[in-house]
C-alpha cells in the first residue's frame, strides 16, 4: 500500500513546487493576482477584448485600403458616402472642421490646386478602431493653394493621418501635412 501513496505525495509536492515557482504569473493565469479564481472571467474578457481589437483592426485596415485606392484618386462624392461618415470630424493644421460636405470641399480644392494629385501609401498600421497612414503626396501646382497662385512647380511632401472608424465609416481624421515643405517647393517661402 505504501507504493501507491508515494506517487500521490510526489505529484502533490511537484504541483505545489510548480505553482510556487511560477509565483504570481501562475495565479494570474489561473484567475486573479491573489491566487483566487473567478472562473477565468477576467482572462476570458481580456482574450475577447484582444480578439475584438485584432478583428476590428483587420476590417478597418481593409476599409482604409479601399478608401486610399478608390476614393482618394477620384474624390467621388458617391464613394465618399461609402467611406466617410456624414458627421466626420477633421483636425488639420490646428483647425477642426466637421461634415462630409466640408471634407469633400477640401478634397476638391486640393484636386483643383494639384490636378494630378497622387497620395501614395507608404505605411499603414491598424489597432482597434484606429488606422494610421503615412502618405507621400505628389502633384503639380496648377491652381491656388494656401493663398499661393499656381506656380507650375512639381510638389512632393510627406503626410501622416490617423483615422478613427465606427460602423465601417471614417468618423474622425487627424492629419498633418508637411506644409512648410510644400510652401518652400512652391516658392512661397525661402528654403532653409
Amino acid at each position: 500500500m505504501r507504493r501507491h501513496t508515494k506517487p500521490a505525495v510526489v505529484l502533490t509536492t511537484l504541483g505545489a513546487l510548480t505553482l510556487s515557482a511560477f509565483g504570481a504569473g501562475a495565479a494570474d493565469a489561473a484567475g486573479t493576482a491573489d491566487g483566487t479564481t473567478d472562473s477565468g472571467s477576467t482572462s476570458r474578457a481580456a482574450a475577447e477584448s484582444s480578439s475584438w481589437n485584432h478583428r476590428t483592426a483587420r476590417v478597418n485596415k481593409r476599409i482604409m485600403e479601399r478608401f486610399t485606392s478608390e476614393f482618394l484618386p477620384t474624390g467621388d462624392p458617391a464613394l465618399a458616402r461609402k467611406f466617410i461618415s456624414p458627421d466626420i470630424v477633421m483636425h488639420f493644421g490646428g483647425r477642426t472642421q466637421q461634415g462630409r460636405d466640408t471634407y469633400l470641399g477640401v478634397v476638391a480644392a486640393n484636386m483643383k490646386a494639384f490636378p494630378d494629385l497622387k497620395w501614395t501609401v507608404e505605411d499603414m498600421r491598424a489597432e482597434g478602431d484606429t488606422v494610421a497612414i503615412h502618405y507621400t503626396m505628389t502633384g503639380t501646382h496648377k491652381g491656388p493653394f494656401a493663398g499661393v497662385e499656381a506656380t507650375g512647380r512639381a510638389i512632393r511632401a510627406e503626410s501622416m493621418a490617423f483615422y478613427r472608424l465606427a460602423r465601417g465609416k471614417i468618423v474622425e481624421e487627424r492629419a498633418q501635412l508637411d506644409m512648410l515643405s510644400i510652401l518652400q517647393q512652391m516658392g512661397a517661402i525661402p528654403a532653409a
